[in-house]
């Protein structure tokens, strides 16, 4: 039975958080995913955040990236991105030039150290989303994907929305 007085309890005994609210869910599994990553990767003596992982299969995608243009793409502002790449780079994980025809534009690379880091990342990716999502059958995860991916289109539609109407 829950702790708390009319607190609705799924299948399992445990506690939903505001039923029918999904923002509150997403904010739970985001949490949980986090504090996973944390744990999972400080075993492997990375300290990087689950963006900051993302941040560095990016540039190792596209070595050369502008910070603008990597900003872009995460969709989010330069100076978030900077809050990111500033651990990055004091770990020497990421370095960070003017670029050559713009001094104005600054360029992402990763460092040797940087590139083991992503392949890390990029290897126990598999495992750690399996230990996450161990409920799911392949055919739920690959629908709950699906869902994930047509939600995040229509919030962003959403978003854009917002700011043209601004």
């Amino acid at each position: 039975m829950s702790s708390e007085p009319n607190t609705p309890e799924g299948e399992d005994g445990r506690t939903v958080l505001l039923d029918g609210v999904v923002g509150i869910r997403i904010r739970r599994l985001q949490s949980l995913f986090g504090s996973h990553w944390q744990n999972w990767f400080r075993v492997r003596s990375l300290a990087v955040t689950p963006v900051q992982g993302g941040v560095l299969l990016l540039i190792r995608r596209y070595p050369g990236i502008s910070q603008i243009a990597l900003a872009r793409r995460l969709r989010i502002e330069p100076p978030t991105l900077v809050q990111t790449l500033t651990p990055l780079i004091a770990q020497k994980l990421v370095e960070r030039d003017r670029a050559a025809d713009d001094g104005r534009v600054y360029e992402l690379r990763l460092t040797r150290a940087g590139l083991e880091a992503a392949a890390l990342v990029e290897s126990s990716m598999p495992q750690h989303e399996a230990d996450l999502l161990r409920f799911l059958s392949v055919e739920e995860r690959q629908t709950f994907l699906e869902l994930l991916d047509k939600a995040i289109a229509g919030a962003e539609v959403a978003i854009e929305g917002q700011e043209k109407a601004e």
